[in-house]
């Protein structure tokens, strides 16, 4: 029954990423580690990831900075992998307070209008892409250094959809490998997996149809009340 509420959770919270571009990870892992020891809903929560970027990807190739996204996605590798080898080790109780005072830090900065901005150049891009890597695979989602990254680069918020998912494939792919040889996903998970790859190609074709709907000041309205309620569940 606990998998099968996490099916649900994921499937509801999987609108929130095909409309603004994330959103999944932040409420999968909040209300997903209610119902499952956090660990594994990380790795679950990977497996849902990869589908989903895969699948919005394909969706939104056109639009797509394809220099941005390749750097970016091979940059972040090693330390995607660190940061997952890592989350065997840590201690469960520090993992959910950590991201959410993430999030709390970056909503604080943003209505307070603090957030930094800055011209991103080459180095920029290198650092930012390290640190979304490691706090990724440490974490589960590293996607709110990401929103701070392509802040400056003022794109269509269908090319921001598809930057967000073109930069985590790679990443979410070497997450994969590590649960599975750390122990964190095993083969009983295989029927969950499946249904959450299900949902996640099913709920970003549908996503696809309501971004094109939304105008840019609800998509900015949105992408704030998501990361408020994510803060606020992780701190339960």
């Amino acid at each position: 029954m606990d998998q099968i509420a996490f099916i649900f959770i994921a499937f509801v919270a999987s609108f929130a990423s095909a409309i603004f571009g994330f959103g999944s990870a932040l409420l999968v892992l909040a209300f997903g580690s209610l119902v499952l020891p956090v660990k594994e809903t990380i790795a679950l929560a990977t497996v849902l990831f990869t589908a989903a970027t895969v699948t919005k990807t394909l969706l939104f190739r056109s639009v797509i900075d394809w220099k941005v996204a390749g750097i970016m996605s091979f940059a972040c590798l090693p330390f995607a992998y660190l940061g997952a080898q890592m989350l065997a080790l840590a201690p469960t109780e520090l993992v959910k307070p950590v991201l959410g005072l993430m999030i709390l830090i970056y909503i604080g900065l943003s209505i307070a209008k603090r957030l930094p901005t800055f011209r991103l150049g080459l180095l920029g891009l290198l650092a930012g892409s390290a640190l979304y890597g490691f706090v990724s695979g440490f974490l589960g989602s590293g996607n709110v250094i990401k929103v701070v990254l392509f802040r400056e680069m003022q794109i269509t918020k269908e090319a921001f959809v598809g930057a967000m998912a073109a930069t985590a494939v790679l990443s979410n792919l070497v997450k994969l490998t590590s649960y599975a040889r750390s122990g964190l996903l095993t083969p009983d998970m295989t029927s969950s997996a499946i249904a959450l790859v299900l949902v996640a190609v099913s709920v970003a074709l549908a996503g696809r149809f309501v971004l094109r709907k939304l105008s840019a000041d609800a998509f900015q309205t949105g992408v704030q009340i998501l990361l408020g309620i994510a803060a606020l569940a992780l701190f339960v």
